[in-house]
């Protein structure tokens, strides 16, 4: 794991930052280890809620940044308040994702349009955005959050969602590969079966996956966020274009 301090002078931004699940984690275990955390959300409450108590819990800064990541204006006026307030990013976490399930036969064209935008789109435009400033620095890291749905043809049941995770893969490799002689680190996580509060509803429901996958749990937030945090820190700095599949070895059973 990071050192304690090691992101102390950094700034990180986690899109769909307040999330309760993996965005909320993955805040926390950045702000413990110093950074300084932009949280980016479309909740105006929970956003600002996530900043206050990383901020009073870890005594770092915290900024929350209320905007939905398809919005492209809405990103541009954020970014350029991150940096008037707490300096050029320096770490990258795209996690903010929708997910609208349906069938090829029916699927409605602004639904696919939606998950899309958010979902792989947003992702690169936010990159595009940071990388040159982490270029002119000497380097930065950058994580996607990604899915196991990117190998299974989105389980027959969210194409656009499969489709824009595997996308996103190849997009982190490719940022990975034009990065790199920049110092830039490009990485993915990609989850299966994660503990939320959905999940938690819906239990019976998600037994079978859980009976499936053999490490026998569904991840927890903290795999996922402590996963991140290794990927952006100096333990890492040889590791680049991967896709890290944390499923508990799901995706491996048929």
């Amino acid at each position: 794991m990071p050192r304690p301090d090691e992101f102390a002078g950094r700034t990180a931004l986690v899109t769909g930052g307040a999330g309760a699940a993996i965005g909320s984690a993955t805040c926390r275990v950045l702000a413990h280890h110093g950074a300084a955390v932009v949280v980016l959300d479309e909740h105006e409450r929970r956003a600002h809620e996530t900043a206050s108590a990383l901020a009073e819990e870890f005594g770092t800064k915290a900024l929350a940044l209320v905007v939905d990541v398809a919005d492209r204006a809405g990103v541009d006026e954020g970014l350029s308040r991150v940096t008037a307030e707490l300096g050029p990013i320096d770490i990258l976490v795209n996690n903010a994702a929708v997910n609208v399930q349906g069938s090829m036969f029916d699927y409605r064209v602004e639904d696919w349009d939606r998950v899309i935008d958010v979902d792989l789109t947003a992702p690169w435009y936010l990159m595009r955005a940071v990388m040159p400033g982490m270029r002119a620095r000497g380097g930065g890291a950058i994580v996607n959050i990604s899915s196991v749905a990117a190998y299974l043809g989105g389980s027959g049941r969210e194409p656009p969602y499969g489709a824009a995770k595997a996308g996103l893969n190849d997009l982190t490799r490719a940022a990975a590969v034009e990065g790199g002689p920049h110092g830039i680190r490009c990485n993915a996580v990609a989850p299966g079966l994660i503990r939320s509060k959905w999940v938690d509803r819906q239990a019976e429901r998600y037994q079978s996956f859980i009976d499936a996958t053999p490490l026998r749990r569904h991840g927890e937030p903290a795999d996922v966020a402590n996963t991140v945090a290794f990927l952006v820190s100096d333990e890492s700095a040889h590791i680049t274009g991967q896709i890290i599949n944390l499923s508990g070895g799901w995706y491996l059973t048929p």
